[in-house]
């Protein structure tokens, strides 16, 4: 059943902009290095929809200014260590990436007429700046940068299982979706890069996104971390939206159905401008108590941030003008959008060089638990995270690979996992991908799971969830390598989905994107904590609360409202 054998060095699994700098540093590490993608590199996943934040901390910058804001805006359970490092790596890999764009003929950083970095206050910021990237370009120049270094590429290629051989990562299973091929790589280390899990939600561009990376390291034994703060944005209701950074750093307000400016009453230090976390549960709080719906008014903003928007986020614009919506001369009803574990919201539990608890394997960017956010703290730090956490992740996956053993798995160890895989396309009855989906959708963007839970709602959502893996999962058919995608997809999904819900369940406060109207406070004398998950010996899932080190700012004790 396996077609094709390919071995490497270090493999890397995802082509967003930390696989692709995972990718380069591996092999700039004199390492053979193949990445695979599930689309094409450059314009799959993510990275291409990036909406032009990055948050850079440059050399004149006060760093321990820098980090107190976010470490105290990501709600302390940052892992402090990696925002040091973040501040002190993000500027130089930053502006590496720049010297490469130019050499290859495109501009990624936005420059003010003087020649310097283009940076504004946008959600979340207060003495920090984020820089405007243009993210296209910059994927475009990632791509040519992979080619330029000798990097294998595979693309269009699902990878769903990583493959062990005495408790340690030696590559993966993949299915080529236009080939009809299934490939064993073979590898003596692994960086997952392969985005988190969006449920294939309002979203634009990022229908792809289902998890399968943080899904295959929970099946081989890795740690996973604060799942429990999946994350959500927010979008125009009538079409799928992105650029909300540079709106709020625009200007933008936020109106209820009585034309208030509601987010001062949630935020009163920057409003319209407030994080993500807050922002989001700020929406469904007003919609709760009858003042919606919601609007997003940009019909102050400046003709010169007008067109900086037009330019950074075309295909937004593009989908205001199909529906004939001028968002610049008309207030745009708004809502949440659930995002999953997509841009932050947890994922692999990873050590500063960039390692799992399994042996071999590595993660980068939103894959892993975006270490360096702890909630959401400010605008454009995943991003920045994206390319330290890529660079060290290769860098280290190298090292390791240098160090271990050939692996000597054969094609005949795999094919039971293979032929479970391919089951669907076997079964002549069951349901589509798409029945099981929306039955899932329908359970996890409900308002009482998504944004303002309780106990009563979670555990009505695990039941359903639990309902739905057991009975549903295992009877999808597929008639297609395409429909056999999507029946692969709704796999990763709902073992995402039970970790979101029993994590939530788990955590008994309040922090971040994580509201309980039965525990309506943060409390750090009890739950300053990660919330871990990991599949035990018998198969199940078990979750569990951390401490960790705060070695540069320790959290207050006490009990207080969400900040």
């Amino acid at each position: 059943m396996i077609n094709k054998t390919i071995d490497t060095d270090v493999l890397v699994v995802g082509g967003g902009l930390a696989g692709c700098e995972a990718a380069i540093k591996a092999k700039n590490e004199h390492n053979s290095v193949l990445l695979v993608d599930k689309g094409y590199v450059s314009r799959s996943g993510a990275s291409p929809f990036a909406a032009g934040a990055i948050n850079v901390c440059l050399p004149e910058d006060d760093k321990d200014v820098w980090l107190r804001e976010i470490v105290e805006r990501g709600e302390y359970i940052n892992d402090q260590e990696w925002v040091k490092l973040q501040l002190e790596r993000g500027y130089p890999l930053a502006m590496e990436l720049d010297e490469w764009g130019r050499a290859f003929g495109h501009t990624i950083f936005e420059r003010d007429e003087q020649g310097n970095l283009l940076r504004k206050k946008a959600r979340g910021n207060i003495n920090t700046r984020t820089c405007v990237i243009n993210a296209i370009p910059a994927m475009d120049t990632m791509r040519a940068k992979v080619i330029e270094s000798k990097v294998s590429l595979l693309e269009r290629v699902m990878v769903t299982d990583l493959v062990l051989d005495q408790g340690r990562v030696v590559g993966a299973i993949g299915l080529g979706y236009r080939d009809g091929k299934v490939y064993l790589l073979r590898a003596k280390s692994v960086v997952l890069s392969a985005s988190g899990c969006g449920f294939k939600l309002f979203g634009m561009g990022h229908r792809n996104l289902t998890g399968e990376g943080q899904a295959m390291a929970y099946e081989a034994g890795a740690m996973l971390r604060n799942i429990d703060q999946a994350m959500s944005n927010t979008t125009a209701r009538a079409a799928d939206n992105h650029g909300m950074s540079l709106m709020a750093a625009a200007g933008g307000r936020f109106l209820n159905s009585l034309g208030e400016e509601f987010m001062w009453n949630y935020e009163p230090e920057i409003g319209n401008r407030a994080r993500l976390s807050k922002l989001t549960v700020a929406i469904a709080r007003e919609i709760a108590a009858g003042r919606g719906p919601v609007y997003m008014d940009l019909t102050a903003t400046s003709e010169e941030d007008q067109k900086l928007m037009r330019k950074i986020v075309p295909e937004a614009f593009k989908a205001f003008a199909s529906l004939k919506i001028d968002p610049f001369k008309e207030k745009v009803e708004w809502m949440p959008a659930f995002k999953g574990t997509v841009m932050h919201g947890g994922g692999i539990h990873i050590d500063i060089t960039g390692a799992s608890n399994v042996p071999g394997l590595y993660s980068a960017g939103d894959c892993s638990c975006t270490p360096e956010h702890g909630t959401w703290s400010i605008t454009g730090l995943n991003l920045t995270f994206a390319i330290v956490s890529g660079d060290i992740a290769g860098r280290s996956a190298a090292s390791y690979a240098r160090e271990a053993a050939t692996s000597g798995v054969q094609k005949s160890d795999v094919e039971e996992t293979v032929a479970s895989r391919l089951a669907p396309l076997d079964a002549k009855v069951g349901l589509t991908p798409d029945e099981v989906i929306y039955r899932m959708q329908k359970v996890l963007i409900a308002n009482d799971v998504a944004y303002i839970r309780s106990d009563a709602s979670l555990r009505r959502a695990l039941g359903e969830i639990e309902s739905i893996r057991e009975e549903a999962v295992p009877s999808v058919k597929a008639r297609n390598s395409h429909e056999l995608v999507k029946a692969l997809e709704t796999r990763s999904m709902i073992r995402i989905a039970e970790m979101i819900v029993r994590s939530c369940l788990y955590r008994e406060e309040s922090r971040g994107f994580h509201y309980r109207t039965d525990y309506p406070l943060t409390d750090n004398d009890d739950w300053l904590k990660w919330i871990m998950v990991q599949r035990d010996e018998q198969g199940s899932m078990r979750v569990w609360a951390q401490n960790f080190p705060t070695p540069y700012l320790p959290a207050p004790s006490g009990k207080y409202p969400p900040k």
